[in-house]
């Protein structure tokens, strides 16, 4: 999920994915305290069956990153999912972390968020 805005204006269309995510942490937090569903919860489940891991591809940021926590600075990235990107303010938001959006790529203008 991403939201290209070029203003300070509200953003209510975030609302439904806000509430998603409050309840994905909410879920987390119980897990982490050895909280896991249990036989109840499980049975208003939907199942999945005959399943496998699968992966995805999703909108994120490529570039090369400075002042990161973990990553050395000067190398090459590509972030977690993107969610917020706003280059006329300065920043984009992905699933882990807010980013200070330097020079844009020359070959980017693929997307257009003016």
């Amino acid at each position: 999920m991403h939201y290209p805005y070029s203003d300070l204006r509200p953003v209510p269309e975030l609302g439904p994915d806000v509430d998603r995510l409050r309840h994905l942490v909410g879920d987390l937090k119980h897990i982490q305290a050895g909280k896991h569903p249990g036989e109840a919860e499980l049975s208003r489940a939907p199942t999945i069956e005959n399943w496998c891991i699968a992966e995805r591809r999703v909108i994120a940021l490529a570039g090369v990153v400075t002042g990161h926590p973990t990553i050395p600075n000067g190398r090459s990235v590509c972030t977690s999912d993107l969610w917020i990107i706003a280059p006329s303010l300065g920043y984009a938001r992905t699933l882990n972390r807010l980013y200070a959006l330097g020079s844009r790529h020359r070959l980017s203008d693929r997307w257009d968020f003016r």
